[in-house]
């Protein structure tokens, strides 16, 4: 089933997603699954052809704190963001400024000083991290103390990162899938000098104005205020059962950690709002043309990634029954301990996004991540509208995509 141009304006010219009949209240069953990994707080929500129908919070905004995690609180989606990156990337070819077969060699005029392999990259190959840009523990290892030096605008700084790594050796044959923060850093500078807009102006003016999303912002959500005004960022070392609260970062290196991630990984914004962005992907809509919409949602043509990953253009694309009989489309993120993943089925108007404020080293907030998505991931029943939880679990969470 489709979803029609109607119901997407309904979603972006009303502040709350209307609840549907007989939502389900889920906040009982998430604080099960946060005391069993031992998360700090644990959130979900899930929405159905524009109607909320499930929703539900537990736990806590910091350890130790007795202030609770709000389904209304802002988090930090993470790598989530580079589904909006990309859309940004649609929305401007619609209007003719870049092309999806756009190559590195038509916007640098110095391109001619980058490794010849990239000469002919696209900004399709960026988005779908096959360009050969070195992943970001590759850049942070070459690169992270230069960064620090480096001074002027946020998207100066995102130009000398592009062109750091696009002076380097590729870290794979430009074609092959390589997850690369850096390569949607090399986009975003692309569509700065096809837009004359800086990312971050791109973002706020072509998805987060029209799209409704009203409490989205860039940067870091949390702080170290006492009670916390917002979910805390937390760290849990291997075998531990206590997480720990992170420092923000300081401004110094979260000025260039933007610059070098923010394309690929720095939206803020409610579990609704992030609903709301990804609606538009679940149905019709003149919000961009047709041909770019399903480009969109499609997997990059080629081989998978050597994990077996189909990735399309800021998103994995998946194969699961609950989806059929179009494709399941997934990403997680995690960024300043926040860790998130959404699901989705355009086919069937389905989405579902998980959040909870730590991150681990071992499997726990995997576990419980993919917990909660199984909580809100409907089974096959869905196929005749009625919804039960907890039945049909995801083959497999994206939330250990990094």
């Amino acid at each position: 089933m489709k979803g029609s141009p109607q119901l997407f304006f309904f979603v972006l010219l009303t502040s709350q997603i209307p609840p549907a009949s007989g939502q389900v209240d889920v906040s009982a069953d998430l604080e099960k699954i946060r005391v069993r990994f031992h998360m700090p707080g644990l959130s979900a929500m899930a929405v159905k052809n524009g109607r909320l129908v499930a929703q539900g919070a537990a736990g806590y905004r910091r350890q130790g704190d007795n202030w609770p995690l709000l389904i209304s609180d802002r988090i930090n989606i993470g790598s989530c963001t580079k589904w909006m990156t990309a859309t940004v990337a649609g929305r401007l070819v619609d209007r003719g400024q870049i092309g999806w077969s756009t190559r590195v060699r038509d916007l640098f005029t110095n391109y001619e000083n980058f490794n010849p392999a990239f000469f002919d990259v696209t900004l399709d190959q960026l988005l779908a991290h096959r360009a050969g840009i070195e992943d970001r523990d590759t850049f942070e290892n070459r690169h992270w103390s230069q960064l620090m030096t480096q001074n002027g605008t946020i998207s100066r700084i995102r130009r000398w990162v592009a062109e750091s790594v696009l002076k380097d050796a590729p870290q794979v044959r430009p074609g092959e899938y390589l997850y690369s923060n850096q390569g949607y850093a090399v986009a975003a500078a692309m569509l700065e000098m096809a837009s004359g807009k800086n990312w971050e102006t791109l973002i706020k003016e072509e998805v987060f104005r029209p799209v409704g999303m009203k409490t989205a912002t860039l940067g870091i959500v949390y702080d170290d205020k006492r009670p916390p005004k917002n979910p805390v960022g937390h760290y849990l070392t291997f075998g531990a059962t206590l997480p720990v609260p992170e420092e923000a970062m300081v401004p110094k290196e979260l000025y260039r950690y933007q610059a070098a991630n923010g394309a690929g990984g720095f939206v803020i914004c409610t579990l609704q709002d992030w609903t709301k962005f990804l609606s538009i992907h679940a149905g019709n809509s003149n919000y961009l043309s047709r041909n770019t919409a399903k480009r969109l949602r499609e997997a990059y043509p080629g081989p998978p990634g050597p994990d077996g990953e189909n990735y399309g253009r800021g998103v994995f694309v998946d194969d699961r029954d609950w989806a059929r009989p179009g494709p399941a489309l997934d990403h997680n993120g995690d960024i300043f301990g926040h860790e998130t993943v959404f699901w989705m089925a355009p086919a069937r108007g389905f989405i579902g996004v998980v959040f909870t404020n730590c991150f681990s080293r071992d499997k726990s907030t995997f576990r419980a991540l993919d917990s909660a998505a199984v909580l809100v991931t409907p089974n096959d029943s869905f196929r005749t509208g009625k919804l039960r939880f907890g039945e049909h679990p995801p083959r497999s969470s994206s939330a250990q995509r990094r």
